[in-house]
């Protein structure tokens, strides 16, 4: 598995697939509610969901090692919170919450440790990283 995540091909695929996830979650973030498509379940686990699967293929794509975990991560948060803000000012019916960039951190959290665990970036979980 840990080959398999590095190969180029493999990085090009989680590109393109982080692409299409961080498409679909700007559509599903800027329609009016009561047209969302989702299954009725928690928002905030919808939430965590979709960063974890966000986060996960952009963390292949960027490759090994911390730095690139860091900045998968700075990226989702970013971009998470960016639609929490458009979804503040917008006029949907959508309203923002810091609890859901809460979720969305959190998901692309999960997101990072699978990957990080798959790939057998295993210096991430010693102390002596930071």
């Amino acid at each position: 598995m840990k080959a398999l995540l590095r190969h180029s091909a493999v990085r090009i695929f989680g590109a393109l697939s982080a692409l299409a996830l961080a498409a679909l979650i700007v559509w599903l973030s800027v329609i009016p509610a009561a047209e969302t498509p989702a299954p009725q379940w928690s928002d905030k686990l919808k939430h965590f969901i979709a960063y974890a699967a966000l986060t996960a293929p952009l963390a292949v794509a960027l490759g090994p090692g911390v730095n690139r975990l860091g900045a998968a991560l700075v990226l989702t948060g970013v971009y998470g919170a960016g639609l929490e803000v458009v979804q503040m000012v917008g006029d949907a019916g959508r309203e923002g919450s810091l609890l859901d960039i809460a979720a969305n951190l959190s998901g692309a959290l999960a997101g990072l440790v699978l990957v990080a665990i798959l790939r057998g970036d295993r210096p991430l979980f010693r102390g002596d990283n930071f």
